[in-house]
């Protein structure tokens, strides 16, 4: 939702996908702008700064509630590290020998934190200073 008019279209046009080679199953012929929402937006998993994973809600600022300035990402705590429908995100060396973990647990989940039944918690801080209250968002 955050992209141009333009790239937005670029995404949807499913003969630009099949033209760059890209490993795109078929199922996304109907809808191939949701490969790239489903696939290859954002990473999932603990980082530091990085993009607000819409989803719970439509993209919406941010602003800090002293100074009014544009909160920024500043850490994101993630239930797991890898969404568990895909292998798009697991590294390389774990996808064809998967780290053991708990029974019950959801795959990528090594830190056994779980974040509102499975949800990411984002921190926002201010630019303009870092004693104004942060923002958290969970999505």
């Amino acid at each position: 939702m955050e992209l141009s008019e333009e790239l937005q279209q670029q995404l949807e046009d499913w003969s630009r996908w099949q033209s760059a080679g890209a490993a795109v199953d078929n199922s996304y012929e109907v809808a191939p702008e949701e490969f790239y929402t489903d696939v290859l937006s954002l990473a999932p998993g603990w980082k530091i700064g990085g993009w607000t994973r819409w989803g719970l809600t439509d993209p919406v600022p941010r602003a800090c509630s002293v100074c009014g300035a544009e909160a920024k990402p500043l850490l994101t705590i993630a239930t797991t590290e890898w969404a568990a429908d895909g292998e798009s995100w697991i590294p390389e060396e774990d996808q064809a020998d998967p780290p053991q973990q708990l029974p019950g647990t959801p795959p990528g989940n090594f830190t056994g934190l779980e974040v509102a039944r499975g949800y990411d918690l984002q921190l926002h801080t201010c630019p303009v200073a870092a004693n104004h209250p942060h923002i958290e968002l969970i999505q």
